[in-house]
């Protein structure tokens, strides 16, 4: 069930940086190295603070603007929200498919996590629309019986 939390949390949170790897199994390794690329960036675009990373990476809710739009940016850099601050959630599944290996378990709980956040009501604003989605992906997970105990 924490593989699954994972799955969602990386195609959700954009934490999808397994999105480039293309073989059977997740390279943990390579999957952390492009997220860690993505994050650096939008760190910078958005300003944001080594602990804003921290309560992203520690998956706790942010605390600030910049942190609300760090996840915003990454989002983004993970084509699941469009420019209008949408989820994305056929694109989430796509991420979903290739970090499961299609596993039908594994992709029948993503989905209906997936579904159940996909057309929540969100703020115009993107950065606390980044927000919206990750407390519903996180609590939709929590009703799944995934904890937030598990490694990236």
């Amino acid at each position: 069930m924490a593989k699954i939390f994972l799955i969602v949390a990386l195609a959700v949170l954009s934490i999808l940086a397994a999105t480039t790897v293309v073989k059977a199994d997740l390279d943990r390794n390579q999957a952390m190295a492009v997220l860690k690329a993505k994050a650096d960036e939008c760190k910078k675009e958005v300003n944001a603070k080594d602990s804003d990373v921290e309560e992203l990476a520690t998956r706790n809710p942010a605390s600030t603007k910049e942190g609300k739009c760090l996840r915003a940016c990454l989002m983004k850099k993970f084509d699941v929200m469009d420019e209008n601050g949408k989820f994305v959630a056929d694109v989430a599944e796509k991420h979903a498919a290739k970090i499961t290996n299609g596993s039908a378990d594994a992709m029948k709980i993503s989905r209906e996590i997936i579904d159940a956040c996909a057309n929540i009501e969100v703020s115009s604003d993107h950065c606390e629309a980044a927000e919206a989605y990750g407390k519903c992906f996180k609590d939709q997970a929590a009703a799944h019986g995934i904890n937030h105990d598990y490694e990236f």
